[in-house]
Order: structure tokens, then C-alpha cells, then sequence
């Protein structure tokens, strides 16, 4: 008879099992609410009142998701050699002592410190082809946590979708607090990326820059977003000829070493600066966005950031500039994010000479609150999203990351300067 395990109930959490059950018509009585979750589960099912393949399935679901905020996200390198079952079935076999792509048995699976791995659940979907579409498998691993002043033994559930036809491969891991070194998600994760790889014959390959750009080219799209909606940023088009003017009264008023003078034909001859000292004109150009954007924001409460037709806002971005000097900027104690910051306006310049960001963190207003996000793409080996807001992780919250993150993965945005420059090209 299957048992519920304490380290199930952790990797899940009780209530979500009794909410479950509740569903199901099953509550304990006063008497019962004082036993362990485990044992009353136990004893209802070797009473065989749960049907016990929907509660495992029940359990897949939340331990595919529910509490494992951490992700990686690898692009594969070719699906050629593992697009079918039989690409599969062999080496689940020798390893692991599995004979097939659909099961799923997390209550009899049991790991220990010396038979440390196992694979709880596998699903897998195929076209009309018979090629699989996508494979979704579930590692459990023993683990020890310290809590309450001494080491326990437990488990960490690993999930790993593969999408065959996106060719991208998730690995998943709860950040559970206490986890002794060595048990921790980065060495998990790196594990199992190894066992998916030399075990199964799962290539990835790296993003290399690309996912740095994308997160610049997020970070763009957001702030235009939000700049092109103050009336003001959108006249600073309109200043065009002012601007050049009040460069060139600077450049004749003062004793500069590196100006020369550009000769033309038909019009007044210009003043420049040597390429390379300083683009004055863009200089001037940020200095008024800088004047806008704080006038604008100036005594605006945060909520009503949301107010202004946008979904969408950064709380913290992290890049190097052209000169390798490693910027972070945090919203999070002040009153507004960090795109209304003056410090944010003086540095935006160094950003888009670089074109690469970092580490992005971004809230998106939803109707049942708000979802931040952490995208970091510091490992060219692939694309990491933490799901920061306290909630029950599900499937639509990581289309949501996804469709953000693609939505920039198209192409490059330009600075944001007026309406007509924001478009994605």
C-alpha cells in the first residue's frame, strides 16, 4: 500500500493536500485534525476511499510547479536523436529501472542517501508522426536540510520539460531555506543538466549574448512604455534645431582642445567635437528627458504608476557598461521604480551604449496581484527566471515570464527618444 511521505507534504504543502481532499468530500473530524497529515492520509487510502492515480496525479502537478520558483531555460541543440520513444526507453531502462513514458508513482518512490536518485513521473505527448512533442519528467533527489537545529533527511523534486518542438528544455527547484551545501538547487540543477546530457543525449547550446540583448531590448521596450505616455517626453522632438544651436554656442564660447571645424558648402560651417570625446547633442537630449521624466514623477504616489495605462514596470536592472563597470540599480526602498529615479536617468546612457543587461527584475500587474519576475542571463549556458512574488506558481504564470521575454527576442529596440522611434525592428 502507498504511503504519503513527510518530505511529499513539504515539497507540496498540507493545506494545498487538504484543499485537494476537501474537494474530494474528504475532512477531518476534531479527533483526526490532531494526528499527522501522513497518517490520515494513509489511513484513507488503505481504507480505499481516494482514488489513489488521481491523487498521484494531483501530486505531479504540484510538485511540477507550486513551490519551484527557480528555472533554467536551455535551448536544445538538435531534437534528431531523441525524438522518439524508443530514443528513450532503453536508457530509462539501464538507469533507472523504467519501462515506460507515462506513469506516475511519487507516493512508492523513496530515495536515500545511498539510492540517492530516481525518477518519480514521466508524461509524454506525440504528433500523429508518432515523434514526441513534449517529455515531462520528475527527479526526485535525496537531499538534507538543516531546521530546527539538526540535519533531516529529505527530498527535492526536480522537474524537467523538454518541448521538442520549441526545442528548449526547463529545469525547475524549490529555494528552500536550510538546505545544506552541496543539496542546494544550482548543484541539483547542474546534476541533473548533466545526467539529461550524458545519460539521454539532450544537447543544448548556449545563448552565448543573445539573452543579454533581449533583456536590454525589455528594458527599452518598458521604459518606452511608460516615458511615451508623459505629454512633455513626446515634445522633445520638437526642441530638435534649439538643441543644435545651444551646442554650437558651447563649442564657440569655450577654449576646447579637441573641436575642429566641419566645412560645408552650401550651409554655415559646424563646430565638432573628435569622434570619441563626447556626444554632446545626445548629452543635452538625455538632460531634458532627465527634466521631464523627474517633473513628471516628481510627488506621484507609486500606485499610481499602474494608473497610467501600463501593465508592465522594472524594479531593479543590473548591467555592465562600455568600460566593464558593473551597475545595479534597486527600486524596491524607495517610492518609485527605478525608471522615475533621477540616478537611473544619469546612468540610462551607459546602458544603451552597451546594449546588454544583466540581471532584470520586472512586476506585472495581473488580476489576482502582481507577478515579479528575476531574468538572468550572466550564464551564457542558458536563461534563468526566479518567480519572486509570494504565490502558487503555475503554468500560466511561466507563459506569462515566456511571453514577455519573447516579445523582446525579435530584435533589437531603439533608445527611446520620441513616439515615432520605439517600434521593434
Amino acid at each position: 500500500m502507498p504511503s504519503l511521505s513527510a518530505s511529499v507534504i513539504v515539497n507540496v504543502e498540507a493545506n494545498y493536500i487538504e484543499t485537494y481532499l476537501k474537494q474530494k468530500g474528504f475532512s477531518r473530524n476534531e479527533e483526526q485534525k490532531g494526528q499527522k497529515l501522513q497518517y490520515w492520509v494513509d489511513k484513507l487510502m488503505q481504507d480505499k476511499k481516494i482514488d489513489i492515480p488521481d491523487f498521484e496525479n494531483f501530486l505531479f502537478e504540484e510538485l511540477f510547479w507550486g513551490k519551484r520558483k527557480h528555472l533554467r531555460i536551455y535551448k536544445l541543440e538538435s531534437v534528431k536523436n531523441i525524438k522518439f520513444s524508443n530514443d528513450w526507453l532503453e536508457k530509462l531502462q539501464e538507469k533507472y529501472n523504467v519501462n515506460s513514458l507515462n506513469f506516475v508513482s511519487i507516493l512508492d518512490t523513496i530515495v536515500t542517501d545511498q539510492n540517492s536518485k530516481k525518477i518519480a513521473a514521466i508524461t509524454s505527448e506525440e504528433n500523429y508522426k508518432g515523434e514526441l512533442t513534449r517529455l515531462r519528467i520528475l527527479f526526485v533527489v535525496y537531499a538534507q536540510v538543516y531546521e530546527e537545529q539538526q540535519f533531516k533527511d529529505t527530498s527535492a523534486y526536480i522537474p524537467v520539460d523538454i518541448d521538442f518542438e520549441k526545442k528548449s528544455m526547463i529545469i525547475k527547484a524549490w529555494n528552500r531555506n536550510g538546505l545544506v551545501e552541496g543539496n542546494r538547487p544550482d548543484t541539483i540543477m547542474d546534476n541533473i543538466k548533466n545526467i539529461m546530457s550524458l545519460s539521454f543525449d539532450v544537447k543544448t547550446k548556449n545563448f552565448q549574448f543573445r539573452h543579454k540583448k533581449v533583456l536590454y531590448n525589455m528594458s527599452q521596450g518598458l521604459i518606452g512604455d511608460i516615458y511615451v505616455k508623459i505629454p512633455a517626453f513626446n515634445e522633445i522632438s520638437e526642441l530638435k534645431e534649439s538643441i543644435k544651436k545651444f551646442e554650437q554656442n558651447v563649442f564657440a564660447s569655450l577654449s576646447l582642445q579637441h573641436i575642429r571645424e566641419e566645412k560645408k558648402e552650401e550651409t554655415e560651417n559646424k563646430l565638432k567635437l573628435e569622434e570619441g570625446v563626447l556626444d554632446f547633442e545626445d548629452e543635452i537630449h538625455k538632460v531634458i528627458e532627465k527634466l521631464v521624466v523627474s517633473d513628471y514623477f516628481y510627488d506621484m504616489p507609486y500606485e499610481e504608476v499602474w494608473n497610467m495605462g501600463i501593465d508592465t514596470i522594472i524594479s531593479k536592472i543590473r548591467f555592465n557598461d562600455v568600460e566593464h563597470v558593473l551597475t545595479s540599480l534597486n527600486g524596491d526602498d524607495t517610492e518609485m521604480p527605478i525608471f522615475c529615479t533621477k540616478t537611473f536617468m544619469a546612468l540610462k546612457k551607459s546602458m544603451e551604449d552597451a546594449k546588454l543587461v544583466e540581471r532584470l527584475w520586472i512586476v506585472k500587474n495581473r488580476i489576482r496581484g502582481k507577478l515579479g519576475l528575476k531574468f538572468d542571463a550572466t550564464k551564457e549556458e542558458y536563461l534563468e527566471i526566479l518567480i519572486l512574488s509570494h504565490i502558487r506558481f503555475k503554468q500560466d504564470d511561466l507563459t506569462t515570464a515566456m511571453e514577455i521575454y519573447r516579445k523582446y527576442g525579435s530584435g533589437n529596440i531603439k533608445p527611446v527618444t520620441e513616439t515615432s522611434e520605439r517600434n521593434i525592428v
